[in-house]
């Protein structure tokens, strides 16, 4: 999960998170800057998603069933879209 980094300790208090040395169950990165944010996909009723193209590029890093993931994301997300852009 991303988080900007003005907002750590107001969401470090509303899920009562804290630091664990094994098994955490939320990872929690603070960018350096706000690219990651660019595009971010927003809707009622959920919190704010990543872009799909960042979202792609992020899977494809991570490692282990990240891979099969970011494909995922590029057939269900990216195709479709590139095909209504091109009508």
């Amino acid at each position: 999960m991303y988080l900007a980094g003005d907002l750590e300790e107001q969401f470090k208090a509303k899920v009562e998170a804290k630091l664990v040395d094994s098994g955490e169950n939320l990872v929690v990165l603070i960018p350096d800057g706000s690219g990651v944010f660019y595009h971010t996909d927003i809707s009622e009723n959920r919190l704010a998603c990543t872009n799909a193209v960042q979202t792609y590029i992020d899977l494809v890093h991570a490692g282990g069933r990240g891979e099969e993931a970011a494909e995922a994301v590029i057939q269900q997300r990216l195709k479709p879209a590139w095909s209504r852009d091109k009508e």
